[in-house]
């Protein structure tokens, strides 16, 4: 498959490269200078073949007797076809390529240059229904691996027939409250399954009203944390920051009334340790979730003004518009809220709220991305780009552990920026990779990115901004001619980026070792694997049936396994670990696992 970039010479370039060697055109080698020849190599393509290994084409002429191939400006071979493979590569690196035809008449001009990642060898080895009895109505929101290496997922249940198991904390659906919400009833769940597939523990936890977790994080006492949305009636712990419901005058028709909620089970799955609503008098709730390495809970939301849990160090006291992303800590056991904030501009009357990501380092440095519509956010003086470009931008923002914002900024282009879960990550540079969804044709991107210009309306986009926000370290569109809804990024103990999300493109450049190379339905899912420059993809797999098919979040193993959950409606979703996939005009929710 061709990678990364590709240099189209126009005819003033292609005059003076007529007149120059290829060390001083390309920066690397030495190879002879060109001759008068007439012919030049007018089609150039590469794709990696393994993890080892490039196999080069191209077209050539009548003229030309050998042609001479290049790997990173070095002359590697003379071959008398019009193809070449290179072995012995290193596996997930990008390699650029040049080549050069020769007759007679001398030395062609080179070629354009192309750049090839060799393969991220990954095995589809596990992809199951959550429910395989009955493939309830269910959403998978977000998705963990423990310290043991099992796959922990969260999200929404909508049925009485969601599986749990013997000795869970609670095995009822909760059904029967007086603000539901069109969507109906719903419990959160959390379920705990092996490498081989196995449920170890699932359990319910809900009230009568509409309950979802949208985030789930391992704590390093082994204990599993959730937050989302609940409605009245949610279960509770004493002694915790917010007891009971703070109502909503505002609900969402579709939720009916709804607070923020945060609950921790124990390891088990057995024990509700404590649990807490989170929110106040209109509509409100958490988005994302994050621990630290004192088991201390971070947490990502957005409300309207006149939160009780803002704490008088705020960076921003209240919002800037009608609504605004709202950072909070708690202790251990959400007893108390150490620090709370808002952060936002000031957004046009009437717009919908945002829907914010949060990751927390080792360190304790904190990370958040919001789509903000509103202008006179709190950006910093160095910021990237401090004003709203048009429409709905990204607003990134960095906080120190001892609370102080690091920097802020916006990032996007003309047209309208979104997220939805789980949209970003830190390397171990403190590099923020932010990986969302852009309309804008003019979205900044960096010289030799993957993809330089939008595929279709929406597409997804990748981008690293730099430790101190001043800066793009690398950018990327990222999507063909349908809409791309990406949900769920992860930087891999190798430095790989894993992008996972939603796709409605039937062109994406798949791998050859993807597990699953053509578009097969209305929307299927797509994984990707960026290098850390992000110029190319060693990894690039759909993986759906003939309906709508999405993915919700992605996790990655200290082994380098991936794991990736969402929903599907197709009745022939590729399982692999038995089950039902009659269709019963649900969504049910699926997970899968990749091994190197």
């Amino acid at each position: 498959m061709r990678t990364g970039r590709l240099h189209v010479v126009d005819a003033l370039c292609a005059a003076f490269l007529a007149g120059c060697s290829l060390a001083s055109c390309s920066g690397g080698g030495s190879p002879p200078a060109p001759g008068p020849s007439p012919a030049s190599i007018t089609t150039f393509s590469g794709s990696a073949a393994s993890g080892s290994s490039v196999t080069l084409s191209w077209t050539g002429s009548s003229q030309f007797t050998v042609y001479r191939v290049f790997r990173n400006g070095g002359e590697i071979a003379t071959v008398t076809t019009t193809s070449f493979t290179d072995t012995g590569l290193a596996a997930t690196t990008a390699y650029d390529y040049q080549v050069r035809g020769e007759g007679a008449s001398g030395l062609s001009a080179a070629s354009p240059t192309i750049t090839v990642a060799t393969l991220n060898m990954l095995t589809l080895v596990q992809a199951r229904l959550v429910d395989a009895a009955s493939r309830s109505d269910m959403l998978v929101r977000d998705i963990e691996f423990d310290a043991a290496g099992n796959i922990v997922i969260a999200g929404g249940a909508f049925s009485a027939n969601f599986p749990t198991t013997a000795g869970a904390y609670d095995r009822t659906f909760a059904s029967g409250g007086s603000s539901t919400g069109t969507a109906g009833a719903s419990d959160a769940f959390v379920m705990k399954v092996s490498r081989t597939g196995q449920i170890l523990w699932s359990t319910l936890i809900g009230g009568p009203n509409h309950d979802r977790a949208y985030g789930i994080e391992i704590a390093p006492d082994g204990g599993v944390i959730i937050a989302g949305r609940a409605g009245e009636g949610f279960p509770t712990t004493a002694g915790v920051v917010q007891t009971a419901f703070a109502g909503d005058t505002n609900p969402v028709s579709a939720y009916g009334r709804q607070d923020g909620f945060i609950a921790k089970l124990s390891a088990d799955g057995s024990t509700l340790l404590w649990s807490t609503y989170f929110g106040d008098s209109r509509a409100g709730f958490l988005r994302d979730v994050g621990v630290d390495g004192a088991d201390k809970v971070y947490v990502a939301g957005v409300y309207y003004a006149g939160l009780a849990h803002i704490t008088g160090n705020a960076r921003q006291a209240s919002p800037n518009g009608q609504h605004d992303l709202v950072y909070a800590r708690l202790n251990a056991t959400a007893t108390a809220v150490e620090y709370g904030t808002y952060l936002g501009g000031n957004e046009p009357a009437g717009q919908t709220p945002g829907t914010p990501s949060i990751v927390v380092t080792s360190a304790r440095d904190v990370f958040l991305a919001i789509d903000e519509g509103g202008t006179g956010a709190p950006t910093t003086a160095s910021a990237y780009q401090r004003n709203n470009a048009g429409g709905k931008d990204l607003l990134l923002a960095r906080f120190s552990a001892g609370d102080q914002l690091v920097y802020a900024t916006y990032l996007g282009g003309a047209g309208e920026e979104s997220l939805e879960t789980h949209n970003i990550a830190a390397d171990p540079s403190n590099r923020l990779v932010i990986a969302a969804m852009s309309a804008s044709t003019n979205y900044p991107t960096t010289l030799g990115a993957y993809q330089q210009s939008i595929g279709g309306a929406t597409d997804g986009v990748v981008s690293i901004l730099s430790a101190d926000g001043s800066a793009l370290s690398a950018s990327t569109y990222f999507g063909g001619a349908g809409q791309e809804d990406i949900q769920g990024v992860k930087v891999a103990p190798n430095g790989l980026i894993f992008v996972s999300g939603g796709t409605g493109a039937s062109s994406l450049r798949t791998t050859a070792n993807a597990f699953q190379r053509n578009f097969a339905g209305l929307d299927d899912v797509a994984l990707a694997a960026f290098l850390p420059d992000l110029k190319a993809t060693p990894y690039l797999t759909y993986l759906g049936g003939s309906d709508r098919d999405g993915a919700t979040a992605v996790d990655i193993a200290s082994d380098g396994a991936v794991a990736i959950g969402g929903q599907t409606a197709s009745s022939n979703f590729p399982i692999s670990v038995g089950g039902s996939t009659a269709p019963n005009g649900a969504n049910t929710g699926w997970t899968a696992l990749f091994t190197p």
